[in-house]
């Protein structure tokens, strides 16, 4: 089977509910600590063996283009005042792939954002992976993006990697049913954000994909809702045929395009953070007193 090297990051959305701030900066470069979430999501697929990456921006993302561009003379200066640190930070995010950025025109959904990158995908199969999840993985566990990748390459099957919720937060998913559980779990039908009394079952798809490259046919079948083509009701075809499969995650999830995720994720990084975790602990250790 077709090992996947590909991978594409769509940061074309408007981004609001991060309203006033995405106004002027897209929601992918805002900051985790000090590093953009789209960063954190290419250095998942990095880790995942993934060589080529497509981010699909749009009319006002240039600011992404910028930060995974070189930038000689700020690396000049810092190797001069003695920061060859940060130095090696910056080399680090413009020499870890191949990145190639596509403009979408339209702002016409997920599947609309693929179909823009569908030249450069060539007929592989690629990694799909959403701007709104970052996924933390301690050392010795598999990033996601490569155990759906291993799925991949023993099924020859598209792969959506899932995790279990509560009944009272399925509404809030994409919902799989399925037929046979496992580590590679068999997907049957698939349905979006269905109310508590008609799931599937208790496991909900997050942002990350395997695709095949035969997943373009289909899209190319589908109607428009609205404005939008969802990528959603392709899946939906593709399970009724027994061509997806899920896998479960390996790690902590954040979803950053929450507020409340965000934050979230901003205090756990911190906390882990080399230089800030030891004051952060202490912070929130007092802090917690006064609440």
């Amino acid at each position: 089977m077709q090992k996947v090297r590909k991978a594409v990051i769509p940061t074309a959305g408007l981004g609001t509910r991060f309203l006033p701030i995405t106004k002027a900066v897209p929601k992918s470069m805002l900051p985790i600590v000090d590093t953009p979430t789209v960063d954190y999501i290419v250095d998942e697929a990095v880790a995942s063996g993934i060589t080529d990456i497509i981010i699909i921006t749009s009319h006002n993302t240039d600011v992404i283009e910028r930060h995974f561009a070189e930038n000689l003379p700020l690396e000049k200066r810092l190797l001069t005042d003695g920061k060859t640190e940060l130095c090696e930070i910056l080399k680090k995010i413009t020499s870890r792939a191949k990145i190639t950025f596509i403009k979408q025109d339209t702002l016409n959904g997920l599947a609309g954002a693929l179909l823009c990158a569908e030249e450069l995908l060539a007929g592989e199969p690629f990694a799909l992976l959403l701007g709104d999840e970052i996924i933390y993985t301690e050392a010795g566990q598999k990033p996601c993006i490569r155990r759906l990748c291993e799925a991949y390459e023993k099924t020859g099957k598209t792969v959506l990697s899932t995790m279990r919720v509560a009944e009272s937060e399925i509404s809030k998913y994409g919902n799989i049913g399925i037929k046979a559980d496992g580590e590679i779990k068999e997907v049957c039908a698939l349905v979006e954000k269905p109310a508590a009394k008609d799931r599937l079952s208790d496991y909900a798809v997050i942002g990350r994909y395997v695709l095949d490259g035969g997943i373009f046919k289909e899209i190319r079948k589908l109607t428009m809702h609205g404005s939008e083509i969802i990528l959603t009701d392709a899946f939906h075809v593709l399970a009724e045929r027994g061509e997806i499969v899920a896998s479960e995650f390996e790690g902590i999830r954040y979803d950053v395009g929450d507020k409340a995720g965000y934050v979230q994720a901003n205090v756990e990084y911190a906390l882990r953070d080399k230089t800030l975790g030891d004051k952060m602990k202490r912070y929130i250790a007092a802090l917690a007193k006064t609440l």
